[in-house]
């Protein structure tokens, strides 16, 4: 049904919008610069490394050093479900101490 369809995308866009909106305060809020957007990603710079750090407790997240005009520290994260997003806050905070 072409309705039901309509409303699974509305709603999917407001869900991603709403945790889109809570990951970019939560990473904001641990001192890491995050670039504006609106995409279902983040990107953001952190002074610490952040990659191998988060690999090593299971977490994988896209390091952007080799994107033009990024460099060393920056970072690009999904934006997920509530759950996740809070684990990936929990570990960066934990990795950045």
């Amino acid at each position: 049904d072409g309705g039901r369809n309509v409303d699974y995308i509305g709603q999917t866009r407001e869900c991603i919008a709403c945790e889109r909106h809570f990951l970019l305060t939560g990473l904001e809020e641990t001192g890491l610069t995050v670039l504006p957007g609106a995409a279902n990603f983040l990107c953001f710079f952190a002074g610490a490394p952040l990659y191998e750090k988060l690999l090593e407790r299971g977490i994988l997240i896209r390091d952007c050093s080799d994107y033009r005009g990024m460099g060393q520290g920056w970072y690009r994260v999904a934006v997920r479900t509530r759950r996740e997003n809070e684990i990936l806050l929990e570990e960066i905070k934990e990795v950045i101490g």
